[in-house]
């Protein structure tokens, strides 16, 4: 038992400051040394766990420092300088101030609930059905088309997959030029959706990062200044929740986002 005790001296000495650290694992594939093993992978994906949770609290504390600095300084200055400040305007910036914060803060809430919370009851989906139905709901702003082969259906979260759809619609209605093109089709063991506009496309190198929380392009920030920068790292929170993928690929013209779900067996 000297390799288990070992495991055991080194594991009492492995803490959530510095989960580098790995158990000693002994030659062999007898219970000890695959106990050992799993271990040390286990220790991995939670040393991975712990670092990305310390980058995003980081990166959410950016991101609300701004607005908040910026709230702060505006209410200061009409304090100081009651008869040089406009009471009006500081009031309409500052409540245009604090919905982006709400807006930020509800996204971070679901985020948190996709990435935390138990999945709930999966139910089978036609996304030809769910995606005409989506569709036919927007009757403003760049016409948008569809082309669906036959019933293709999952199995997920309808209210998440709808919050998908739409987030993906939303972003190439305000980048398209002309039009919008929804697609479904099915390999052998997945359901496919591309959604492709004819705007001015997602360069290669910035096609992952606008995934990352908070990643905003510059013809992004322009076309919605508003916007939290989490809709897309939502949309892959929930694509991943249902085991599936979303990526850009290549497209002749435009951005062209590429869904894959798995199909009900």
């Amino acid at each position: 038992l000297r390799p288990v005790a070992m495991i055991r001296a080194k594991t009492a000495e492995i803490t959530v400051s510095d989960l580098s650290m790995r158990v000693p694992e002994p030659p062999g594939c007898d219970e000890i040394a695959q106990l050992a093993r799993t271990s040390n992978k286990t220790l991995a994906r939670l040393e991975a766990a712990v670092e990305q949770q310390r980058q995003f609290a980081s990166v959410v504390s950016h991101e609300l420092r701004s607005p908040v600095a910026g709230l702060h300084t505006q209410l200061e200055e009409a304090l100081l300088y009651p008869t040089d400040v406009d009471p009006m305007k500081t009031i309409t910036t500052a409540l245009s101030t604090t919905e982006r914060l709400q807006a930020i803060i509800d996204d971070l809430l679901v985020l948190a609930r996709i990435r935390s919370a138990p999945p709930a009851a999966p139910e089978p989906i036609d996304l030809g059905a769910l995606i005409t139905e989506e569709v036919a709901t927007r009757v403003h702003g760049t016409p948008v088309r569809t082309h669906t082969t036959g019933r293709v259906t999952v199995l997920g979260n309808k209210i998440q997959l709808i919050g998908v759809l739409n987030n993906l619609l939303v972003n190439a209605q305000r980048h398209a030029d002309t039009s919008v093109e929804v697609t479904t089709t099915r390999t052998s063991d997945h359901a496919v959706i591309t959604v492709t506009d004819d705007g001015p496309g997602i360069a290669p190198h910035d096609r992952e990062r606008v995934f990352e929380p908070f990643i905003r392009l510059e013809d992004g920030r322009r076309r919605d200044p508003g916007g939290s920068g989490l809709g897309l790292a939502i949309s892959r929170a929930v694509i991943t929740a249902h085991h599936g993928t979303i990526e850009i690929e290549d497209s002749p013209r435009g951005a062209r986002f590429v869904i894959r779900l798995p199909l009900i067996p």
